[in-house]
């Protein structure tokens, strides 16, 4: 943050802390003592007085006899935030990390909780925010898809999600290089490694979906929504897939990982159901049972030789005719 911006921050926080407590006191204090008492220009004590009344829901009210201010209701006080200096270090962090999720969904309200939260923080501690900007960063990867077209989705279905109704939407499947039109019922937006995904119930293939949002490319509300969302559980849905997918038979699957891979990836749960079982020469056999093992099929490969699938044969057999689809291409 500016050392500007900060500093006017701190003025700002500090005049409604003053406002305040002159409130609270009796005293009436009205614009002009307030200006001079303050050494600020009345406009900008009147700004102060509406962003308290309307920002931060004061009750303030001006009493034409005594020619001040005074809260209507009684009993109020401004609730100001006292974070210690690590919670102030993960605040700004925090909003490090927001401005790299600049066009996202929900950006501007992000920055809205956080111009919001920042306003009601006084001065308690004081922080070198420049050494930590320099020796801390953030890498979000970029969102997949044209970005205004993805938050007007987000935008439309996040809608109906809360208003309990169905969608019609044109999606665009990449698998099949075709656009079908179809109603679903939305029921959750999740975000998974730079794209955002709907789960809904699809009333055309008649069984729950996962849609991307950036091959949705129409969206219309469809009235209210047939499938009852209290016959759906989240957790259930997702508790044999693989990375966000998910296939329709959970497989128990078997897959050694030389000793040197090991060390890597005991370090890590890959998957709820995940178990590890070292092997003497220091290599490791993991066992999970998920759905879609076309994604389990990509996660293994991406280890290259040092990772071998043991079951299920349909697997192995899968990942065999990848590998020998690949050393085809270099083998003219």
């Amino acid at each position: 943050m500016p050392d500007g911006e900060t500093t006017t921050r701190r003025f700002f926080i500090s005049r409604m802390h003053f406002i305040d407590n002159m409130i609270k006191e009796g005293k009436y204090p009205n614009s002009r003592q307030l200006a001079e008492l303050l050494e600020v220009s009345r406009r900008t004590i009147l700004r102060d007085v509406e962003f308290m009344r309307d920002r931060l829901g004061a009750p303030l009210a001006f009493c034409p006899k005594k020619r001040g201010y005074y809260y209507a209701e009684e009993g109020f006080s401004l609730r100001f935030v006292r974070l210690t200096e690590g919670e102030l270090v993960a605040l700004y962090l925090g909003h490090n990390l927001l401005k790299k999720c600049a066009g996202r969904p929900y950006e501007r309200e992000i920055n809205r909780a956080f111009q919001k939260i920042c306003a009601s923080l006084p001065e308690i501690v004081t922080v070198d925010f420049a050494d930590i900007s320099e020796n801390v960063e953030f890498e979000v990867e970029p969102l997949r898809g044209e970005e205004e077209k993805v938050a007007q989705n987000f935008a439309a279905i996040g809608a109906a999600i809360n208003k309990r109704q169905a969608v019609e939407m044109v999606h665009y499947s990449i698998d099949r290089d075709e656009e079908t039109k179809r109603t679903v019922d939305p029921l959750h937006l999740r975000y998974f490694r730079g794209a955002w995904y709907l789960i809904a119930y699809c009333h055309l293939r008649q069984e729950m979906r996962i849609f991307a949002l950036d091959r949705i490319k129409e969206v219309f509300p469809a009235g209210k929504r047939l499938f009852r969302q209290d016959d759906f559980d989240l957790a259930v849905y997702l508790q044999d897939s693989f990375q966000f997918f998910r296939g329709n038979v959970p497989s128990l699957v078997k897959i050694w990982f030389s000793p040197k891979r090991a060390r890597r990836i005991k370090e890590k749960q890959w998957h709820p159901s995940q178990k590890l079982s070292f092997q003497e020469d220091g290599s490791l056999i993991m066992e999970l049972t998920v759905s879609g093992l076309e994604k389990v099929k990509s996660w293994v490969l991406s280890f290259g030789a040092a990772a071998r699938v043991i079951s299920p044969p349909e697997l192995a057999a899968a990942v065999r005719s990848e590998l020998q689809q690949a050393y085809a291409n270099y083998n003219h």
